[in-house]
């Protein structure tokens, strides 16, 4: 007991020494180089809409501005740097953010890992767009480059259900289950070159119907956001929130924080935010959201209306997941252990989730990639 208060002690000194040391050097290199641009990469929100307008939130990240390396002839080596790139960051603590969507305005200020997040409370009784474009700056600093996703995203009031997906394995041709190769992939490869698996998008874009909300939750770092992003808009899946977790040596971080317990807080956060609004919850059998998705139906038993996991193959995982399939069954909630996007799709087709000729598109975009050389 006394070691491990010890270790929680040492730990927590630490990263005060480590964020005061960088909240210095930030102040300092911003005094001798004004003239180094500011970069802000925002994180697409969401929100809902009310009974006299709507509330949503953005998050985001600032960052001290790199220009981007001169492209070589070697595909290769540009997909390691820009892999470089995107975790070699110089976050900025303490920088004032500010965000307006009309007339409407929010401010706050950036914490010791460079993260910001603003809330907004509109109360206007006109139209509201699904998607809020938000306008962000950077008081005192007149050289802003802004990237990423800096909208809120609102779902339709006559929305029918919404869609929690994990990413790697399920969207994204992850192998995650294999250290090797997923580093091979991150590192090695770009957006346009990565593989979505077969008939994903047309499943998706069908699930939406152009009301129908989309959350994307993965426990990849923050700084594969654009890259993340970049990757659905090539591959034409529906535009959602990603909600990933940041990468540090924190307790709730990347390298020492748990897998499960960041999936299951984001996950509550949505069912939460949208009580009236029941989710279909899309995931795979690599790591863990088979128990996770169960975890959240014995929760949530009301707003879960399927569970898809895509089988990536482990017989060993099969067995855990069939158990978890005849637990929920007992409930009377449908989990799925499925080959591909199209037992899914027929799943959900059977539910009157589709449209008619939906199904359809998701079979021929099935069948094109089966029969590729």
């Amino acid at each position: 007991m006394k070691d491990s208060r010890w270790k929680s002690l040492i730990h927590r000194l630490g990263m005060s020494t480590e964020n005061a040391i960088e909240h210095v050097s930030s102040r300092a290199h911003q005094k001798l180089h004004p003239e180094i641009p500011m970069h802000i990469i925002a994180y697409r929100g969401f929100g809902v809409l009310t009974d006299d307008g709507w509330r949503g939130r953005l998050q985001g990240r600032v960052l001290r501005y790199r220009e981007p390396a001169l492209p070589s002839r070697s595909e290769l080596w540009n997909n390691l740097r820009a892999s470089y790139a995107r975790f070699g960051t110089h976050e900025l603590p303490g920088v004032s953010v500010m965000g307006q969507v009309g007339e409407l305005m929010a401010s706050t200020t950036t914490d010791e890992e460079g993260y910001f997040q603003l809330d907004f409370d509109s109360r206007s009784t006109g139209p509201t767009e699904l998607t809020q474009s938000v306008e962000l700056s950077l008081p005192g600093y007149s050289q802003v480059q802004i990237d990423g996703d800096p909208v809120i995203s609102l779902p339709a009031r006559d929305a029918r259900f919404g869609v929690i997906s994990d990413v790697d394995d399920t969207l994204l041709l992850t192998k995650a289950t294999s250290l090797r190769d997923m580093m091979r992939l991150t590192l090695l490869e770009s957006p346009s070159s990565r593989l979505a698996f077969a008939g994903v998008a047309e499943f998706y874009q069908a699930l939406h119907a152009g009301r129908n909300p989309f959350f994307y939750v993965s426990s990849s770092p923050w700084n594969l956001y654009e890259f993340l992003s970049d990757f659905m808009q090539i591959n034409h899946i529906v535009p959602g929130p990603l909600m990933l977790r940041d990468f540090g040596i924190d307790e709730t971080k990347l390298i020492a924080g748990s897998h499960g317990d960041h999936k299951l807080q984001q996950i509550r956060s949505v069912l939460t935010l949208y009580p009236e609004l029941r989710f279909i919850l899309s995931g795979d059998s690599g790591q863990d959201d088979p128990s996770i998705y169960a975890t959240i139906a014995e929760e949530y038993p009301d707003q879960i209306l399927a569970i898809y996991i895509r089988d990536v193959g482990h017989d060993w995982k099969r067995t855990s997941v069939q158990q978890l399939i005849s637990k929920l069954q007992k409930r009377g909630i449908d989990m799925l252990l499925v080959p591909d996007t199209l037992a899914a799709a027929n799943h959900a087709h059977s539910l009157a989730l589709l449209p008619p000729d939906a199904l359809a598109s998701v079979s021929r975009a099935v069948e094109a990639c089966t029969q590729d050389p």
